[in-house]
């Protein structure tokens, strides 16, 4: 069963026997539980081969992002869950100073000419999962130590229903677990929720959390866990009273500025738990791009392509980025753009 939509098992394998201990080793990778766990993942795997990860950036997505990385100078780097063939003209420069591997499930950009170095698995095979199959297949390390780890990611990430190898995983690791909403409170469903609290709590000192994931050590994780849980109870209840609906689109949307970067989590359990046949966004400002706003999305019938449509809207607009996957995608743009972009947005549901 191949779930690769570019690139091969063999292309990463050639890759990794490709470098050298002598070379500098870097990695972009995203700032959620997939991203950490990609992380953790491959460093296992560099490690299995005497080779020492030299740099890591953990990274969200947005206009300019990759330009916290473009002058930085690597022999190879890395990107992990981190969609880099979006910013085409950013990962050019990139590859004129280092060797890249783009190892992402998110769809890749089919107007990007040079798709060389690229691995694209399918949306619903996270990172991680993809990542410690590899490293199972290729008898890296023994990946029995970090099964809890991707069962946890692989729930985070919303795909332990979306294809069934995923649960059958899941299901070999915990035996005990069902495939219906009990799985938010089996004993990987709590880890991953408290890992994910965790990073939203001591963001943007993400290397905290990625450390402690590399040493298993969750107990000081339990205080972020319990701050970030009770600010996002608050948060749901919010949106609830306070969001519009858009009957015709099946659509709510709301703005607010939580103390805590939770509109994603919070968007994801409003869709998964209350608002399961509609399409919920969620709006925030963006802490640190002054004038910007971000804005999460989330349907999980599977009927609207968010990933597309958002980032069609955000081509409509200068400085503004948007993409995901078909459930769950996000954008940032210009916060005196968004009653535009939201009316782009209604039409774009509204036709689709």
């Amino acid at each position: 069963m191949n779930r690769y939509i570019l690139g091969s098992e063999q292309m990463f394998h050639d890759f990794i026997n490709s470098i050298s201990k002598k070379d500098k080793i870097g990695l972009v990778t995203h700032t959620d539980l997939d991203g950490l766990t990609s992380g953790v993942v491959l460093q296992r795997i560099l490690e299995s081969r005497g080779l020492k990860l030299n740099f890591i950036k953990f990274l969200n997505y947005g206009s300019g992002s990759l330009k916290k990385v473009v002058n930085k100078k690597f022999d190879v780097l890395f990107f992990t869950d981190w969609n880099a063939d979006n910013y085409p003209k950013e990962l050019e420069k990139i590859k004129e100073k280092s060797k890249i591997l783009v190892f992402d499930h998110h769809p890749f950009n089919e107007e990007l000419k040079d798709k060389s170095n690229l691995i694209k698995t399918q949306s619903d095979y996270c990172t991680s999962h993809a990542l410690f199959d590899l490293a199972t297949h290729g008898k890296y390390f023994d990946t029995k130590s970090l099964e809890w780890l991707v069962s946890a990611a692989i729930i985070i990430d919303y795909t332990w229903d979306k294809h069934p190898a995923n649960f059958k995983f899941i299901k070999s690791v915990y035996s005990e677990v069902k495939k219906d909403s009990s799985i938010w409170e089996s004993e990987p469903g709590k880890t991953g929720k408290t890992i994910a609290n965790a990073i939203i709590y001591y963001s943007p000192n993400f290397r905290k959390v990625y450390d402690l994931i590399l040493k298993s050590d969750l107990t000081s994780l339990d205080k972020a866990d319990k701050i970030i849980r009770k600010e996002i109870g608050i948060w749901i209840s919010k949106f609830k009273k306070e969001a519009e609906y858009f009957p015709r689109q099946k659509l709510y949307f709301a703005y607010g500025n939580p103390k805590y970067n939770i509109t994603s989590a919070v968007a994801s359990r409003l869709s998964d738990e209350d608002f399961r046949e509609s399409t919920v966004i969620f709006v925030f400002d963006m802490n640190n791009k002054k004038g910007f706003v971000k804005l999460s999305a989330r349907n999980q019938t599977g009927d609207v392509n968010l990933g597309k449509i958002l980032k069609e809207c955000s081509e409509k607009f200068d400085n503004a980025s948007g993409g995901g996957h078909v459930r769950a995608a996000s954008a940032t743009l210009r916060k005196r753009d968004l009653n535009k972009f939201k009316e782009i947005i209604l039409s774009e549901i509204k036709s689709s």
